[in-house]
């Protein structure tokens, strides 16, 4: 197995390197130096006599002789990623984090190894590969989404109960049943909502928190990731014209991307990857693929290069994102995603003839953006809970919290950062002039991180990081 960047790692952005692949269930138990257990909770916190379901975690113990530090609880990105998973388990038993403290992970209900719903994934990535218009994708999202449903039905699951506030309150409880004084939070992309949130509810119980690549409770899932590749990709394209090399090999990138996305909607580029899958890469599918290139650390370097492979035939980039989009596929439970999603961040007023017209404010998505498109329209009928308005905020909170965000993001963009520190008198924003969704420099970010959690009330030497200063 690679070893990985941890924060890729964490934010569940890495391909290739099996830390999320599946064994048997009974591995867990196995494991030498995590001690594992179920916790039953109400599926729905305000029932707590009524049906249960159950939270699976995982401490990693550390051997240090001297005095533990409060432990560190992970919180998966996603919504959907699960945490226990060996590879990513087998990685934090070598970490220097755990030289201090103590290591929780624990599956989110809903996915992983803590009640899964029926996930749509796979189903989900068959229609992105189909040579389907965007008309044509939205009909079979629908219909997708409408078996996903019936599938909840059947199962007894609830899929309005599966989303960030009855979330929290699970962690609440497991804070109790792990008996420990107190606790650092530990949250990557969608990690950071859901870890925030739990500050907010048991403040007395979070010495600290980490939140790497933050994800607000306000926003809209698709207008929010229309502004954020845009803001994104532009900046991709400036910092190529910057660049001497790259503004004499791509002198019209900009021009050269809407071509190509243009090409595209006139002729789909037909691509087989692993050997013997087929994927379509019509218009939405390129603004989509290249979105999700965005999510890597080299994206500045491969963004071109890909651009230049949709102009013309594809080549390895596109393979490589393809190949990084399928293993991704594996790794998320796209049910608990538009579970929660839709309860948190959809706007039923957003009429089709509204987001049409929301697209003319983005000169660089000149199409619908691929998948997230139908999954947002088709996914207002998943359920109908929605999380009023006047609580999709954060509470003013004491807790002392370090927060990281990537300049060139495609997803969680540099604003989302400020938009944390608002609400947060103890709180150290680092914007850091990288690409990619998390990472950075690895070691650095371990050092900076490990010395905050040692004393959180001041923030660490941070000169080895590549921040950026306006």
């Amino acid at each position: 197995m690679k070893r990985c960047n941890l924060f890729l790692a964490l934010l569940l952005l890495l391909s290739g390197n099996g830390l999320y692949s599946q064994p048997p269930a009974d591995w867990l138990g196995e494991m030498e130096g995590v001690r594992t257990g179920k916790l039953t909770v109400p599926e729905n916190h305000e029932e707590p006599g009524g049906k249960q379901i159950s939270i699976t975690y995982a401490v990693l113990q550390s051997d240090t002789t001297g005095e533990k530090g409060p432990p560190l609880v992970f919180f998966s990105g996603g919504p959907g990623g699960n945490s226990l998973v060996p590879g990513l388990i087998g990685y934090l038993k070598e970490h220097v984090f755990l030289q201090d403290r103590d290591i929780i992970l624990f599956d989110q209900r809903g996915i992983g190894l803590s009640s899964p719903m029926p996930d749509m994934s796979f189903a989900s990535f068959d229609i992105l590969a189909q040579n389907a218009d965007p008309s044509r994708e939205f009909q079979l999202t629908r219909a997708m989404i409408s078996d996903y449903k019936a599938r909840c039905t059947r199962a007894g699951i609830r899929p309005r109960y599966y989303n960030s506030q009855q979330s929290a309150r699970d962690v609440g409880l497991l804070f109790e049943h792990l008996g420990y004084k107190s606790y650092i939070l530990f949250g990557g992309s969608y990690g950071t909502r859901l870890a925030r949130m739990v500050q907010d509810l048991y403040p007395d119980k979070v010495a600290a928190s980490v939140l790497d690549s933050p994800a607000p409770l306000s926003g809209d899932f698709l207008l929010n990731r229309l502004e954020s590749y845009s803001l994104s990709l532009g900046r991709i394209l400036a910092n190529c014209q910057q660049q001497a090399a790259c503004q004499e090999r791509y002198p019209d990138l900009r021009n050269d991307y809407l071509a190509a996305i243009e090409k595209l909607r006139e002729t789909p580029l037909h691509v087989t990857f692993r050997d013997s899958l087929d994927f379509w890469v019509n218009a939405q599918d390129g603004i989509y693929l290249l979105r999700r290139l965005l999510y890597q650390a080299n994206a500045r370097e491969k963004a071109p290069e890909l651009i230049e492979e949709l102009k013309g035939n594809g080549g390895p980039v596109l393979q490589q994102v393809l190949d990084f989009e399928y293993e991704l596929t594996g790794e998320l439970n796209m049910s608990m995603l538009l579970s929660v999603e839709r309860f948190e961040n959809f706007n039923p007023g957003n009429t089709g003839e509204e987001l049409d017209e929301a697209y003319a404010a983005y000169p660089l998505i000149p199409v619908p953006l691929g998948f997230f498109d139908a999954f947002y329209r088709a996914g207002m009928e998943w359920h109908h809970a929605l999380m009023p308005l006047s609580e999709r905020k954060f509470s003013e909170s004491a807790v002392p919290t370090l927060i990281f965000v990537n300049r060139y993001d495609p997803v969680t963009p540099p604003s989302n950062g400020y938009l944390f520190m608002e609400d947060l008198s103890e709180g150290h924003l680092l914007v850091l002039d990288e690409g990619g969704h998390g990472g950075g420099n690895k070691a650095c970010k371990e050092e900076v991180i490990r010395a905050f959690m040692q004393d959180p009330r001041q923030l660490p030497d941070t000169s080895c990081l590549n921040l950026y200063r306006e």
